[in-house]
Order: C-alpha cells, then sequence, then structure tokens
C-alpha cells in the first residue's frame, strides 16, 4: 500500500506538455543577383514607368523568404548613358535568411514497468521533449520576427524605387547598355541571375553593341523579363518581340517572357519570393 501510495504522488506531478507550433517549410533560393533596367526616355509612358518601379518595389519585399541565400538588385535608367554609374541606384540588398526550424524528434515515453521509477522516468522524458519544442518554438518565433522586420525594412527602402521620377532622357535608348551590366555584373556575382526590363525595348543607338554579346553566351542561365512591354501596333510588338527574343536566347538565357502593361499589372513575386 505504502508502494502504491508513492506511484500515485508522483504520477500526479507530471506536468501538462507544451504545445509545438504549427509546422512551417519554405522552399531553399540559392543567392540571387538581378539587374533591372528601366526606360526612362521620351517614347516610353510614364505612368508604365512608375507600374513597373512598382511591381519590382513589391517584389523584393516578396522576395524576403527564410531558407534563402540573399539577394542584391541593380536598378538602372535606361538613357542615353545606360552604363554610365550615375544611371544606376545604390543597390537594393536582402540578407541570408536562415530556415524554419525542424520539428524536434520526441523521446519516446518509456515502457511502463516499475512503479517507482516509471513516474520519474516518464516525468523526465517529458521535460526533456518541452525543453526540444519550447527551443524550436522561439527559433521558428525568431525567424518569423527577422522576416516581418526585414519585409518592413525592404519596403521603406523600396520607396526609392517607387517615388523615382528623374528628367526624361530625350537624346537616345540604350537597350544594350542595360545587357552589357547585366553581364559584368552577373559574372561577378555567382548564383541565380533575373535580367529584368520595363521599356519598348527600341534601341536607337550602337554605343553600348558588341558583336560578341551573342557569341560569348553573356546570358547564360539568366532568366529574363520584359514587363511592361510597350509598343505602338500590334506589328510593331511582333518585330520588336522577335528580334529582341532572338538577342536573348542566343546568349544563352534560360526563359525569356514579354508582358504588357496589362499582363504586368497581374504579375507577382518576380523573384521566386513568398513565404
Amino acid at each position: 500500500m505504502l508502494l502504491a501510495g508513492c506511484d500515485a504522488g508522483l504520477s500526479s506531478a507530471v506536468a501538462s506538455s507544451i504545445t509545438p507550433a504549427p509546422t512551417m517549410t519554405s522552399a531553399h533560393r540559392d543567392k540571387t543577383t538581378i539587374q533591372y533596367c528601366v526606360d526612362d526616355t521620351a517614347s516610353y509612358p510614364r505612368d508604365d514607368f512608375h507600374g513597373a518601379n512598382q511591381l519590382i518595389a513589391q517584389s523584393l519585399v516578396d522576395a524576403v523568404t527564410p531558407n534563402s541565400d540573399g539577394l542584391t538588385l541593380y536598378a538602372t535608367l535606361i538613357n542615353s548613358k545606360t552604363g554610365d554609374s550615375s544611371s544606376t541606384l545604390d543597390p537594393f540588398q536582402i540578407p541570408s535568411i536562415a530556415p524554419y526550424p525542424s520539428l524536434p524528434v520526441p523521446i519516446p515515453t518509456p515502457t511502463e514497468g516499475n512503479p517507482i521509477s516509471y513516474a520519474k522516468e516518464k516525468q523526465a522524458a517529458q521535460a526533456k521533449n518541452d525543453d526540444a519544442i519550447k527551443a524550436y518554438n522561439d527559433q521558428l518565433a525568431s525567424v518569423k520576427k527577422q522576416v516581418e522586420d526585414l519585409k518592413k525594412q525592404v519596403g521603406s527602402d523600396g520607396n526609392r524605387l517607387v517615388n523615382l521620377n528623374p528628367a526624361v532622357d530625350r537624346d537616345a535608348t540604350s537597350v544594350w547598355g542595360c545587357l552589357q551590366l547585366a553581364r559584368t555584373r552577373f559574372a561577378q556575382n555567382p548564383g541565380t541571375h533575373y535580367l529584368v526590363i520595363a521599356s519598348d525595348m527600341e534601341n536607337n543607338t550602337s554605343v553600348d553593341y558588341t558583336g560578341d554579346f551573342q557569341s560569348s553566351q553573356a546570358l547564360k542561365d539568366v532568366h529574363v523579363a520584359v514587363v511592361y512591354f510597350y509598343c505602338s501596333n500590334s506589328r510593331s510588338c511582333q518585330s520588336v518581340t522577335a528580334q529582341w527574343q532572338n538577342i536573348f536566347t542566343s546568349s544563352g538565357a534560360t526563359s525569356v517572357k514579354f508582358s504588357d502593361p496589362s499582363q504586368s499589372k497581374t504579375l507577382t513575386n518576380l523573384f521566386g519570393g513568398g513565404a
């Protein structure tokens, strides 16, 4: 009877277990470099200029996601001196973010045996499980807070794009200057590469053109997106699209997509974000 009374007392001392937070996952994203160019010339509608900048700013916020190795975006004006440093803003940066933690593997509940030791063994196992779950919950909360804080910071920095309103360049349009910048920056930064252009793609100067661009596969494995693509008529659209599609693919691009202004307004997460 003494043993039974002792067992009952120990069993009642076992505390209720800690509940783990819901598990969360996010696909891994490699280090990412983006060259974004937006047309600042007289032939490109100003509403599309601002719409494209807003899309990129929001896509940067969407790109703040756990399990990512960091992201750098260069934003450049397409004008008569696209390749000049004065035409590129200071880079937009998203640091590396740790993945969500994995739910800990629980210690099995001991098999009921000795009525004296069982309750203590059960309590000890539960205490270890509770400690592991608490550590998991704390780590999960920490990652979520880092993401929330970074989204606010990146959103605030993105206002540099949203509020960008330089004087219109009426001298020339060097789309090739954008491609050359992409070539250089991608070579300097290994990882995943995106080239995003908002323009009518009406290049009218050869100042930045080089004949080896395609033969050297300067855009090898690059994802190319032409957003807010403006053209005055369907025949012009087809001709310009075909011309640049050939340039991008023959230069090694892994994907090429053109989106007109109405299509671009429905785009989200251009850089694989979202958690």
